[in-house]
């Protein structure tokens, strides 16, 4: 498994975790890789499987909207 798709598979089994465990993870790899990795992986899966698409394209939006509010505080 390579280090993008454990990073996918760690971050969609956060998908429902509370705002500040998510965000000390989205932390730990950074706001950039995580973002990108997301992107990467919703493109990959468009045609495949719409819902883990759909979950991390939810999840990138999480991790704006998070950082958007961590950043104004």
């Amino acid at each position: 498994m390579d280090t993008g798709h454990r990073v996918t598979t760690e971050l969609l089994a956060l998908k429902d975790a509370p705002n500040n465990v998510f965000v000390d993870q989205v932390q730990a790899i950074g706001v950039t890789a995580a973002r990108s990795i997301l992107y990467d992986e919703a493109i990959r899966l468009r045609h495949t499987d719409q819902q883990a698409t759909m979950d991390c394209i939810t999840l990138m939006n999480r991790v704006n909207a998070l950082i958007r509010k961590w950043a104004l505080n």
